[in-house]
């Protein structure tokens, strides 16, 4: 049995895909086999095997083989899972979910579950993407923005999966451009929540540099001692 983390993130927005594709990227240089998958797409659908536009830019980042790129459910519009999925007459099966995931984390060394959205983003009327992080029973990863607002929205989601005791492997703070807010955002983050931060990630126009360059600013190595 491999290794999954389940990446989240404090909004819609704030990069999970791109982190999640450095992270791949990084990975797959270290030599290990590499699963991304992302249970739910909602909107941008693609023409083609790969439906999801967040699976395509992970494998055009990371270079990783399609057939190790996972999703189960593509809507066509961008909203939240569960009213994508009332719209076209569908419902989100968590247990199908849960299992797929499963079955995938028995063939690769690491499997990068991306979420959809915050962690209180509902997959159907009575069930969010916090309920799923507890049900699977693996680790999280934070992705957050670096600017003004963080520390509420970032806060927030830490003490959301501290609530159903989840393993926090870290804080990836986004969009970073090394102002005064930003640096101390990072250090009163991990002062209140008790949670390392681990990745200062720039904004930057060449994604394929960002992901070839991960390592400069992401302690990878968190990732691989867990």
């Amino acid at each position: 049995m491999g290794k999954t983390i389940f990446i989240t993130g404090t909004d819609t927005g704030v990069g999970k895909t791109v982190i999640t594709a450095c992270i791949t990227s990084a990975l797959a240089r270290k030599g290990k086999k590499i699963a991304v998958y992302k249970p739910v797409q909602c909107g941008g659908l693609l023409k083609g095997k790969i439906k999801s536009p967040d699976l395509a830019l992970i494998k055009k980042l990371s270079g990783i083989p399609e057939e190790y790129l996972f999703n189960d459910y593509s809507f066509k519009f961008a909203s939240s899972p569960h009213l994508a999925a009332e719209l076209e007459n569908k419902k989100i099966d968590v247990n199908l979910i849960k299992k797929h995931c499963k079955e995938i984390s028995k063939k690769f060394d690491y499997t990068l579950v991306e979420g959809a959205g915050g962690l209180m983003v509902p997959l159907t009327r009575d069930y969010t993407v916090l309920d799923l992080i507890k049900e699977l029973s693996v680790p999280a990863l934070v992705v957050s923005r670096a600017g003004l607002g963080t520390i509420n929205h970032t806060s927030l989601t830490v003490n959301a999966l501290k609530s159903i005791n989840a393993r926090i492997l870290g804080i990836v703070m986004n969009y970073f451009k090394g102002s005064l807010i930003e640096e101390d955002n990072k250090k009163i983050i991990w002062q209140l929540n008790d949670i390392p931060v681990i990745g200062l990630v720039p904004f930057s126009k060449n994604l394929k540099k960002l992901a070839d360059d991960f390592e400069n600013c992401m302690d990878i190595n968190r990732i691989l001692r867990f």
